[in-house]
């Protein structure tokens, strides 16, 4: 098994960029085109061209640490989010750094169409700290369009932070947005390799796995709980919880992929077995059956419905596979499935090796209309979606831009931004568990 220990390390842990090798003692008949060719017949998007709603927030001369973090969280997540052009705040109208009440009329000769107010304070010797968020349409005038107000844990304040500008989002487009949210991942070479977490927006980084351990395949679980692979001195890869427990499996093997369905109904482990890697599905870790015959199955994941996708071998190189069949063509070394539950339909999204490099493609749920996010910027892979289904995170080696990295971009590829410079695999995107906020009325005046 330490065989297949090495296997899986040299392939699946590097991001996209090499494909598995096939011993063969005389050349394929009839090989397909490389994987150059293939990706040469996919269109390349170009990003948004669209021209974006024009956004700004009102500025505050509070000092206080809560009103500061509040404005710093909002500014940070309506830029990232990459539905709005967000005014910069050096540009917000000297008048209304000054104005007792908002008055939408400088914001108009900005070329301001929605305002965002957004407020926090703190009483003193409460554990409670007063959030609020406005919404402006400065076509409308003075009357705001969505007021909200909510107490809420000081010690939760930037996660409710979070979800307060998440709720504008919804203000604004229809949809709210994704950032109420944490990322998990592992990052590190050879016998440091361990598991992370990490707000949204690229805020507070941490290790959470032992470091006498080489950690793979983080996942929440159920009451999000983070669950992980891991193995020690060379050992099998055991399934563990972030509580420090080993959890036991009714398949013996080393575990190298981990899933859950969104309600959480659902678990997949991807286990070595027989020299291969087979995929498992059950409820729960006590009744996992054989959830396909494909070998390699690697970086399962569930879609929007509940269907069981992952990426294992083909004829030739690697596919994408959904209730067992595969979405992608031979000739291509797909990996690292993520399906995003957009609002202009559900997309799947994958890294696809060429060479030394690695693009991030999307397609259709049941594979075609295909088209190209990333081309010629190092190796881009592991892709996750936003809860919100609209914002695509994923790691590259990039040195063009803001160099490498973890980014976040919109769906289409347009506006990648980086949130971190940590490079990693097997990335994860998920809601926070339900908050303890108290609304403390529907409309604020």
């Amino acid at each position: 098994m330490r065989a297949l220990h090495r296997l899986f390390m040299g392939t699946a842990l590097l991001l996209a960029g090499a494909s598995i090798a096939r011993a063969a003692d005389t050349p394929a008949v009839d090989a397909p085109p490389s994987t150059a060719d293939v990706l040469g017949t996919i269109v390349v998007v170009a990003g948004a061209t669209r021209p974006l709603p024009r956004v700004a927030v009102v500025p505050s001369l509070a000092s206080d640490i809560e009103d500061v973090t509040l404005h710093a969280v909002t500014h940070r997540d309506l830029d990232l989010c990459g539905e709005f052009e967000l005014l910069p705040p050096s540009e917000a109208p000297e008048e209304a750094l000054l104005a007792t009440a908002v008055d939408v009329r400088p914001w108009a000769k900005k070329r301001v169409e929605a305002l965002i107010q957004v407020g926090a304070r703190r009483g003193e010797g409460q554990d409670r700290v007063e959030i609020t968020g406005r919404v402006y349409l400065v076509a409308r005038g003075a009357a705001p369009v969505f007021a909200r107000r909510f107490l809420v844990p000081a010690g939760d304040l930037r996660a409710e932070s979070h979800r307060l500008v998440d709720l504008l989002i919804g203000a604004l487009t229809g949809k709210n947005g994704g950032f109420g949210s944490h990322l998990t991942f592992v990052a590190g070479t050879g016998k440091l390799r361990q598991v992370y977490t990490m707000d949204a927006d690229g805020h507070g980084a941490a290790a959470v796995s032992p470091t006498d351990a080489i950690a793979l395949a983080p996942a929440f679980g159920k009451t999000e709980e983070l669950f992980w692979s891991s193995s020690v001195d060379h050992g099998e890869y055991q399934l563990r919880a972030a509580s420090g427990r080993t959890i036991p499996l009714p398949v013996r093997g080393s575990v190298y992929g981990l899933a859950f369905s969104r309600d959480r109904s659902q678990v997949a482990v991807s286990i070595g077995v027989e020299g291969t890697i087979k995929l498992f599905a059950g409820p729960d870790f006590e009744h996992l059956t054989p959830a396909s015959g494909v070998g390699m199955a690697l970086r399962p994941t569930f879609t929007p419905s509940g269907k069981l996708a992952f990426a294992g071998e083909g004829r030739y190189g690697q596919r994408i596979y959904v209730d067992g069949k595969p979405i992608t063509p031979e000739g291509l070394f797909a990996s690292a499935p993520t399906f995003c539950n957009h609002p202009d339909g559900v997309r799947v999204v994958f890294a696809v090796g060429s060479g030394k490099d690695s693009d991030l493609l999307a397609a259709g749920e049941r594979g075609g209309d295909m088209v190209r996010l990333t081309q010629g910027q190092g190796r881009n892979g592991y892709p996750a979606c936003s809860p919100d289904g609209r914002i695509l995170a994923f790691f590259s080696t990039r040195t063009s831009g803001e160099g490498p990295g973890l980014y976040l971009m919109r769906l289409d590829g347009g506006r990648p931004k980086r949130i971190s410079t940590l490079v990693g695999d097997s990335l994860r995107w998920e809601s926070l568990p339900p908050g303890r906020a108290i609304e403390v009325d529907a409309k604020v005046p």
